[in-house]
């Protein structure tokens, strides 16, 4: 199945018509688009138009016709009527011709993922960063995957031997991210969940921390990673990460490494994100972080992810003095340098 996704022109002239044949080199239609899907047991294929008002004075409806009769892979023509939504990250669509039916079947990176496009997040500019995050991994290691939606990320770490707990609050995503583990055959090593982003950090990765983090802490040689791919949300759910734990910090080398997905449009959108993220949190991450740009998504708007470490001073309860020693004036802080290591000194 081939899917054009949000193609920027249409055909100039319908010349030709019945020899004519998507490929990859065409210059008469938008090249912006993902290699085959398939549906299982065939081939069919989803043709997406997008800003259907700006072809007005072509005959929309009979080119995705065309595109359907001229090309044995797709077997619909679908118009995208709406943004993604920001909840279940879909968007609704209307058939224009060929089957309603918009269960499908792609490969990516060597994994199958099975899905119904009409009511999940699927994006296949994706794959390259995909494959990013997942070179992060080796086995033993731990992926807390937030916003997992059909497993593109758990999956591919989930193979590598690692442990994975995956979470989507659209209940369609968690069906089929159930569903395309077991497809996969590693449905033994992802845990998957149905809950809110928060809950799912502040319930099940709270937990599960405490025991990475906890006694065998100095023992532990594999590292944990928390990916939050929601670019339109996810900065805000960094708050949860504020006093998650208990206890005593571990080791900074063993703190978690987020991996926090945004979209900017400011002139300087590494810097503009690096600083939201700071400002939730409440701390600097100049020491601990880098921003990777993932693509451009419109004119003047960027895709990107933060990636840092935790900071102690905001993961655990018992570090929020620091935090606010260290946030003190400097010659108000050296007055009180004594004095603050007898109150952490009782703390501890």
């Amino acid at each position: 199945m081939r899917i054009l996704w949000r193609p920027s022109g249409f055909l100039r002239r319908l010349l030709q018509v019945e020899s004519y044949r998507i490929t990859e080199s065409e210059s008469l239609i938008p090249l912006d688009w993902t290699s085959l899907i398939q549906k299982p047991g065939r081939a069919p294929g989803i043709f997406l138009l997008d800003q259907r008002k700006r072809f007005s004075t072509m005959p929309e409806i009979d080119l995705s016709q065309v595109m359907i009769d001229k090309n044995p892979g797709i077997t619909s023509a679908v118009n995208k009527i709406n943004n993604i939504d920001n909840t279940y990250r879909n968007f609704q669509m209307e058939v224009l011709s060929g089957e309603e039916n918009m269960i499908t079947k792609v490969r990516e990176n060597s994994y199958t993922y099975e899905f119904d496009f009409s009511k999940v997040y699927w994006n296949p500019r994706l794959s390259t960063e995909h494959s990013r995050i997942t070179e992060f991994f080796k086995p033993g290691d731990v992926l807390f995957d937030v916003f997992a939606g059909v497993g593109p990320f758990a999956i591919p770490v989930a193979k590598k031997n690692c442990t994975v707990f995956a979470n989507d609050l659209n209940p369609e995503s968690h069906k089929w991210l159930l569903h395309n583990c077991k497809l996969n055959k590693v449905d033994q090593k992802v845990k998957v969940f149905n809950l809110d982003g928060k809950d799912f950090l502040q319930g099940p990765v709270r937990e599960e921390l405490m025991q990475q983090l906890g006694r065998l802490s100095k023992e532990r040689t594999h590292s944990v990673h928390i990916v939050m791919n929601l670019p339109a949300k996810a900065i805000e759910f960094l708050s949860a990460f504020k006093s998650l734990l208990d206890g005593q910090s571990c080791g900074s080398e063993l703190l978690p490494i987020v991996h926090c997905y945004s979209f900017s449009k400011d002139a300087n959108p590494a810097k503009d994100v690096q600083q939201r993220a700071e400002a939730v949190l409440g701390t600097s991450l100049d020491a601990c972080s880098s921003v990777h740009l993932v693509r451009n998504v419109a004119p003047n708007k960027e895709m990107l992810c933060i990636t840092f470490r935790i900071p102690a001073v905001i993961l655990y309860k018992n570090q929020i003095l620091n935090l606010e020693k260290h946030e003190e004036p400097p010659l108000k802080r050296q007055r009180t340098d004594k004095s603050f290591s007898k109150e952490n000194t009782q703390i501890v």
